[in-house]
């Protein structure tokens, strides 16, 4: 069941990251052919929902990197401790991340708040409610919170990549 779920999840997040990237793409080579081909029709919102589209796929993988190991790290330290305080080191690893990554989400929590409280809009055409992009960190850092804890279990019980020294 768990890793069925953890699948399940695992592929929402990349096609979610997969989509909004090419959604990105898509806007930003649609904005150059109109800048030469119809410069009068370039909307005026258009660089502000790619920045809006990025920021959203950047917060939604960073727990993948996390997950998949490819966050920097100390690696050179923790290679040359016996396995037990490799074990150590990762685990103390997770718990910090849990802390500062619950930390942040809630700190974006709270500017999710803020901006819903002023009714913070954007500057462009389309006045997009600015909590909208905003929300993207208190989600993308809960995920990274998730992950931590994912990995804490697997050292725990000494099963999945997390726990292999």
């Amino acid at each position: 069941m768990g890793n069925t779920m953890k699948t399940f999840l695992v592929g929402l997040e990349t096609g979610a990251t997969g989509l909004l990237a090419l959604a990105a793409a898509l806007l930003t080579v649609s904005e150059s052919v109109l800048r030469y081909v119809a410069p009068m029709r370039l909307p005026d919102w258009g660089a502000e929902v790619t920045v809006y589209l990025v920021g959203w796929a950047v917060m939604l993988s960073a727990s993948r990197l996390i997950r998949d190991r490819m966050h920097v790290g100390v690696d050179m330290l923790v290679e040359r401790q016996s396995p037990r305080a490799q074990v150590a080191l990762r685990l103390f690893s997770c718990v910090f991340g849990v802390i500062v990554s619950g930390f942040i989400a809630y700190a974006g929590w709270l500017m999710v708040d803020f901006a819903v409280m002023l009714g913070e809009r954007s500057d462009s055409s389309i006045r997009f409610p600015m909590w909208g992009y905003y929300a993207a960190i208190p989600v993308g850092f809960v995920l990274c919170a998730a992950t931590y804890l994912w990995q804490i279990v697997e050292i725990a019980t000494g099963r999945g990549p997390a726990a292999e020294v």
